[in-house]
């Protein structure tokens, strides 16, 4: 779902995993555990930096199928193990979408599964956010939901 507010978009989405908070969370905060599932279907994501503590920063050069790099940074904004990740975003290639916006993930037990509720926020553009949303939902649903099957 997109909404907004004070001119600016977010999206919100909601996906179930068949893995403890604890597991899920690792699969986020660990570089070995997220290069194996991060991103689009065929892209490989190399994590050059990921320091997983307030304010540290991380790097990651995803590359598509057709051999094109997109680069994304950030830095970690809150951290509550197994319960909430917060993380700045920004592309930094040219051509892409180059704004900071917020990414909030809570991980929230359910079922003896986890429900990740995750917030990206401060969107200038409806279709910006539009992308994201079609991209986020790929990744979730592809490649975060086979790396725990």
């Amino acid at each position: 779902m997109i909404t907004m507010l004070n001119g600016k978009y977010s999206l919100a989405l909601h996906h179930v995993y068949n893995a403890s908070k604890e597991r899920v969370f690792l699969a986020w905060t660990k570089k070995e555990q997220l290069q194996q599932w991060w991103g689009l279907a065929g892209f490989t994501t190399t994590v050059e930096q990921m320091d997983v503590t307030i304010g540290g920063k991380y790097l990651f050069h995803m590359q598509a199928p057709n051999g094109k790099v997109y680069t994304l940074e950030g830095s970690y904004v809150d951290i509550v193990p197994n319960e909430k990740l917060s993380f700045t975003w920004k592309w930094l290639n040219d051509g892409v979408d180059s704004e900071e916006t917020l990414v909030t993930i809570d991980f929230v037990e359910k079922d003896n599964k986890t429900e990740l509720v995750i917030t990206h926020s401060d969107f200038s553009t409806m279709q910006i956010a539009k992308k994201h949303n079609n991209n986020w939902t790929h990744s979730l649903e592809g490649g975060l939901s086979n790396y725990f099957n």
